[in-house]
């Protein structure tokens, strides 16, 4: 998916400017990082993309189409392109790995069959063949985020949209889900991937755009978590 910001302010009641005029465009298939501090827009970004809110003034357009016009009834055949992590991973305590997953897409109506053959794929791309039976308390936190990475691909997204997945999590486990990731963004998914981590950012240079005080000061190809 093709993502574009044109003028985008985002002012929430009474008088607090999430993000100003933002301008920036993210070509499919594109790995990009948010960072900045917080407060500073990341999360008001990523809920743009998603249409959990809407722009004040501007628009945000997805493979060519206005979000902002977008009817009611269209906004969850949207979203079912649309692969979300967050970073407290929301999965369901009393359902196993595979039911997690399974049941976002028996929500959406898909017909048992293709439940399972994409329950199964998305459980092997993850490394989670040896747990799909268990549930959420009896897996690591490296773990549980391998299932909310799933469930977000259980519906083939073409687009991947990441907050702070490696947030809680140690190196080690986070270098795992990093090349999870990565292998994800290399099939042709575009990847916008929130996240404070250095090492991640400095480790697997992509696409930084810095946000501060609700601005972008920084969008840079192959870039550190520092400018150069």
């Amino acid at each position: 998916m093709n993502i574009k910001f044109s003028g985008v302010t985002k002012i929430f009641k009474p008088d607090i400017v999430a993000v100003r005029d933002i301008d920036i465009e993210i070509k499919r298939g594109e790995f990009v990082y948010i960072i900045g501090a917080t407060g500073s827009g990341k999360s008001t970004l990523l809920h743009m993309i998603t249409r959990e809110t809407l722009p004040t003034k501007g628009s945000v357009s997805v493979d060519n189409l206005n979000l902002k016009n977008m009817k009611d009834r269209e906004i969850p055949y949207y979203r079912r392109d649309v692969g979300v992590v967050a970073q407290d991973f929301k999965l369901i305590s009393s359902l196993t790995v595979f039911e997690n997953i399974a049941f976002v897409m028996e929500t959406m109506s898909v017909p048992p069959n293709l439940v399972k053959y994409r329950a199964e794929k998305v459980i092997d791309q993850v490394g989670l063949r040896r747990r799909k039976n268990m549930r959420p308390l009896q897996l690591s936190g490296g773990e549980q985020q391998r299932v909310a990475i799933a469930r977000a691909l259980a519906n083939t997204p073409s687009l991947f949209i990441a907050d702070e997945p490696t947030g809680n999590l140690d190196y080690h486990t986070s270098d795992d889900i990093m090349k999870i990731l990565m292998s994800i963004n290399v099939s042709g998914v575009t990847i916008v991937m929130s996240t404070h981590n250095q090492s991640i950012v400095d480790t697997y240079r992509q696409r930084v755009i810095e946000m501060s005080q609700g601005r972008v000061v920084r969008d840079e190809p192959g870039g550190g978590y520092f400018a150069q």
